[in-house]
């Protein structure tokens, strides 16, 4: 049964299906377009109990994102102990970082003590999404540091800083770890802790940072730095040897030689698609007049000029 909705569509009766406990139309339903009855889709397979436990075991192997979003969801708050293997080959196997994320959370609410030893090594992982996930799933599973290295792995992963700046050099070694998060908002922040630390032993850290491919990064090193026992002259040197990040001079060359106006647009000039523009109408024009290749012949001696500007242009563009 659907409800009609808008103009001639229909939204189908989740409630009725539900007191029904037809459970295949409500996984079909996991794929719905409209988000308000995939959500209600899932929260009514998660009042389904045992008898649902199969088919969305099942449906775990959907191509679908939504779907398997759905039916982890739903098996979260079944809780049914037949669950945690095949979440525990999602969190190892699946492509989507929502999916482990939301797996991660369903083993925190199904509650097996069994799970613990896959959740832990998450704390360590560099997508902070499955990390705070992790720490969340742990907590409700009763779980306890068992050394000074996971207590700060677990408070990093609840992004709870002031406490991890409290635990001074014993936060250094994960600190120094997560450098390699994905996120450069987490890395700044690291990077920000390890200065207010002010231990030298972040030495290293601070270098590493210095030559980040993100802008805020580098600037959150340069302020940590001399915390962490860096000359402050040393700094620009070290940044220079940074990864750059910004156009390539010789890519902005080439395309201003051959497509004028292009390599302009290529390192951010507004003007450069409307010269484009009108170098091709006198481009097209000329050839009109005088054949289809002697206006190359006297376009790209020009081009080569403009392209020699470009190339400068490009290489006195900072990417600090």
């Amino acid at each position: 049964m659907t409800l009609f909705h808008g103009f001639g569509s229909t939204v189908p009766d989740i409630g009725r299906l539900k007191d029904a406990g037809d459970i295949p139309a409500l996984i079909h339903h996991l794929s719905n377009t409209d988000p308000s009855v995939r959500w209600h889709a899932a929260e009514a397979l998660g009042t389904c109990g045992e008898k649902a436990v199969p088919p969305l075991l099942a449906a775990l192997q959907s191509r679908v994102i939504p779907v398997r979003l759905g039916t982890i969801e739903a098996l979260g708050a079944i809780r049914d102990l037949r669950a945690v293997s095949p979440l525990l080959v999602v969190i190892d196997d699946d492509t989507s970082l929502e999916v482990r994320w939301a797996a991660v959370l369903a083993l925190g609410e199904i509650g097996s003590p069994d799970a613990i030893p896959f959740l832990v090594p998450l704390l360590r992982d560099p997508r902070r999404y499955l990390r705070y996930g992790a720490a969340t799933a742990l907590d409700r599973l009763g779980w306890l540091p068992q050394n000074d290295a996971d207590t700060v792995y677990r408070l990093i992963a609840r992004q709870d800083w002031e406490a991890v700046r409290r635990l001074g050099a014993a936060a250094l070694p994960p600190l120094r770890d997560l450098l390699r998060d994905n996120d450069p908002k987490s890395r700044a922040m690291i990077v920000s802790i390890l200065g207010q630390i002010g231990n030298p032993q972040a030495q290293m850290a601070c270098q590493k940072a210095l030559k980040d491919s993100d802008p805020r990064v580098r600037w959150r090193a340069v302020l940590a730095a001399m915390n962490c026992g860096l000359a402050s002259h040393n700094l620009p040197l070290m940044v220079a040897g940074r990864e750059r990040t910004g156009p390539d001079p010789a890519a902005a060359a080439l395309l201003n030689f051959l497509f004028l106006g292009i390599g302009y647009n290529y390192i951010g000039k507004w003007w450069g698609f409307p010269v484009f523009m009108t170098y091709m109408s006198v481009l097209v024009l000329a050839q009109l007049a005088m054949g289809p290749f002697l206006p190359y012949l006297i376009a790209y001696p020009l081009t080569a000029l403009f392209g020699i500007h470009t190339y400068y242009l490009a290489e006195r563009m900072s990417d600090l």
